[in-house]
């Protein structure tokens, strides 16, 4: 008879992106522009995440604030450890170079 040996613990999926509340808004002259409204969002190592909407629905506004190539007008965002909103330049530099080079190589 064999023994039955435990099954590996699975380790379970950190969260690479988190935001919470973000919001972004364009002010034009006495207009505001709403491009993003309370978006709370979670995207976990290892998920492959689609973003659909019609134009203008802020998707592209969404992967900037993401991205570190704009900040919110409010609200949270995180890259694993890292606040993207407080981030200083050479901060958000540092962490585009360290992000994107993980994503582009897996």
């Amino acid at each position: 008879m064999h023994p039955i040996l435990p099954l590996p613990k699975r380790r379970s999926p950190s969260v690479v992106f988190h935001a919470r509340g973000l919001a972004k808004v364009y002010v034009m002259g006495e207009i505001a522009v709403h491009a993003l409204r309370d978006i709370d969002l979670d995207i976990y190592e290892g998920e492959f995440v689609v973003l659909l909407g019609p134009s203008g629905s802020g998707k592209s506004t969404l992967l900037n604030i993401l991205g570190g190539l704009d900040a919110p007008t409010s609200g949270e965002a995180k890259w694993r450890d890292h606040d993207l909103v407080n981030a200083d330049d050479s901060e958000l530099t540092r962490y585009r170079r360290k992000a994107f080079r993980s994503i582009q190589s897996s």
